[in-house]
């Protein structure tokens, strides 16, 4: 059976890293992204303690495929109506990618972020479905409780339930 495939964000690849389950889910998923998502996990600031450095070795071992997206990418995202605009440039680049390629809905592909603009956006696109945890992420892939103890709460199964209610009761547009 070929492996789910997955597109990451920034902050779902720094959490997995952070708290130890990249290695894990990068063997047991068929991870993508986009480029800007790996610009930006590779970008620090060393001065601020809340950064997270991974190796870049680290990232590219892991992730499958590496998306460009291009203006027009954007552009249609933007201009279909779906507010994309309001997305940071990585979930922003990475659902324009995913729209224009109309890989979603699908069974065997999932979305992982923890940013509610996207996670509202996903839904418009009628992907809320698609949209996943890191924590569900790493418990399929076999992580140890420890380390999922480690993750924010905004990276657990339980916080995206509530989002996904939220969105579909209308509180959150």
């Amino acid at each position: 059976m070929p492996k789910l495939r997955v597109f990451v964000d920034t902050n779902i690849i720094l959490a997995a890293w952070d708290a130890h389950c990249w290695p894990a889910i990068s063997n047991y998923y068929e991870l993508e992204t986009v480029e800007k998502c790996v610009e930006e996990t590779l970008t620090h600031n060393p001065n601020d303690p809340r950064h997270i450095k991974m190796p870049a070795g680290d990232l590219y071992s892991g992730i499958r495929q590496r998306h460009n997206v291009t203006k027009l990418d954007i552009a249609n995202l933007i201009l279909n109506g779906h507010c994309g605009a309001t997305l940071d440039d990585d979930e922003q680049q990475l659902l324009a990618w995913l729209y224009c390629h109309e890989v979603l809905p699908s069974n065997v592909i999932r979305i992982a972020t923890a940013d509610k603009a996207a996670i509202m956006v996903a839904n418009q696109l009628g992907w809320l479905d698609a949209v996943t945890s890191l924590e569900e992420l790493a418990t399929q892939a076999g992580v140890a409780k420890t380390n999922l103890n480690q993750l924010k709460s905004q990276y657990s199964k339980s916080w995206l339930t509530s989002a996904r209610t939220q969105i579909r009761l209308g509180v959150l547009k």
